[in-house]
């Protein structure tokens, strides 16, 4: 799961005009707004990690139940 570290964050748009799934929203924008991924609507296809200019943007390992989990990226 990719998430947006929102100190890193400098609210350009660059994520949120690139991504495909419209997974990625404003939240607290103004001044000092920034972006969040929203988990359900991400497909986890690394175009906004790549796109950061900033590197504000990483991957987040999740435990899924059953003992699944992501292998690789994208």
């Amino acid at each position: 799961m990719f998430v947006i570290d929102k100190a890193g964050c400098i609210g350009c748009g660059t994520c949120y005009n690139l991504c495909p799934f419209d997974a990625i929203g404003e939240t607290g924008f103004g001044e000092n707004g920034v972006y969040e991924i929203t988990e359900e609507m991400c497909m986890e296809c690394s175009l906004c990690f790549k796109a950061c200019p900033l590197r504000a943007i990483n991957w987040k390992e999740v435990n899924l139940k059953g003992g699944g989990g992501v292998d690789s990226l994208c």
